[in-house]
């Protein structure tokens, strides 16, 4: 008997993203202990850059096909905002004073942007969908995100394209090494993706 793997839905998919960032900010807001705030701010950065590539090379590639290309663009935009403020927050020290600022100004650009979605763009794309058409685009992005960097990138392509899937794999490199050699460590995340 063959295995049949139960659909999946794109909007919950990215969702799952959403609700680990808002967990772990909720985790790294109450931490007082800073190497722990730190293994959470290394999370942190890591969900909101896969998140963010992921999207760009599965999900925004596809709105326009649903008509929803002015979303597309509007999205890719606001990503560029938020990779530069993920950035921020990687390249700043957990020491510094203003650090959670810096890192509170990253988290909530994304969320800002991730409620945007929730709210407005992904019940209109699910709409358009065919359970087969969502199963797929759910599966592209669950795919996707094994391939995209972990670290923000904010003056790599955001387009989507062949350019950003090639930087995409060359940073996904440069960032596991810069993860091992400087001994980053990372939190668990409270919510999973489906197994695709």
């Amino acid at each position: 008997m063959r295995d049949v793997q139960p659909r999946q839905n794109s909007a919950q998919q990215i969702a799952v993203d959403h609700d680990n960032v808002r967990d772990l900010f909720r985790r790294f807001k109450a931490e007082q202990d800073k190497t722990q705030q730190a293994i959470l701010a290394n999370t942190l950065i890591r969900e909101m850059a896969i998140h963010s590539d992921s999207e760009e090379i599965s999900v925004y590639n596809d709105l326009g096909k649903y008509g929803l290309g002015n979303i597309a663009a509007h999205n890719r935009e606001e990503h560029a905002e938020v990779k530069k403020l993920v950035y921020a927050a990687d390249d700043a020290s957990i020491d510094q004073g203003d650090y959670v600022a810096i890192m509170s100004a990253a988290v909530e650009g994304f969320l800002d942007h991730a409620g945007e979605e929730e709210r407005d763009q992904l019940p209109k794309l699910v709409e358009k969908l065919s359970a087969e058409e969502n199963d797929a685009l759910a599966r592209e992005f669950l795919k996707a995100r094994r391939v995209v960097p972990t670290r923000p990138h904010p003056s790599a392509p955001v387009s989507g394209g062949i350019g950003q899937k090639a930087a995409g794999l060359q940073g996904k490199l440069h960032d596991k090494v810069i993860e091992t050699l400087g001994g980053r460590k990372f939190a668990d995340v409270k919510y999973a993706h489906s197994e695709v």
